[in-house]
């Protein structure tokens, strides 16, 4: 695991807090954006330079919508579901400090069972169950402890 802080590069152009530190993370590789890609995790990942395929996650972001989890029971079902299908081998997990934390997903699965908790979407998306980030200092804690 490594880490990097790009606080200075710091967007705040979107009212969605988890978009703007993907956009935060594209501004230090070079890239400006202005609008969500929205691509499904299967079909492509947030962002795709220098040989890796970057999935960008948050405190309180989730892993993939309930959309994709259908048929999925339990925390497990939607874990492998979407160790089976994610287009992505980098995943970077950017904190409100703007600390950014690349995992391969070995140990993206390790933060994922330590950190992460079964959820529902809002009834508004059909309530499907899904993976979801918690927010806790907890967090920040075990991943400077990984890098150290």
């Amino acid at each position: 695991m490594t880490k990097i802080n790009i606080k200075e590069f710091e967007v705040t152009r979107n009212k969605n807090r988890g978009i703007n530190k993907e956009w935060t993370l594209c501004e230090y590789y070079g890239i400006h954006r202005e609008k969500h890609d929205g691509i499904p995790y299967n079909e492509g990942s947030d962002i795709e330079i220098n040989g890796m395929n970057i999935s960008v996650k948050s405190p309180g972001a989730s892993l993939m919508s309930g959309g994709y989890c259908i048929g999925c029971k339990t925390f497990e079902g939607i874990w492998r579901r979407y160790r089976k299908n994610t287009h992505s081998d980098t995943f970077v997990f950017i904190t409100h400090d703007f600390d950014a934390y690349f995992m391969d997903i070995d140990e993206f699965s390790k933060f994922i069972h330590k950190f992460a908790t079964l959820a529902h979407e809002s009834s508004c998306h059909r309530g499907d169950l899904k993976i979801r980030f918690r927010d806790n200092k907890a967090m920040v804690k075990y991943l400077e402890e990984k890098v150290a």
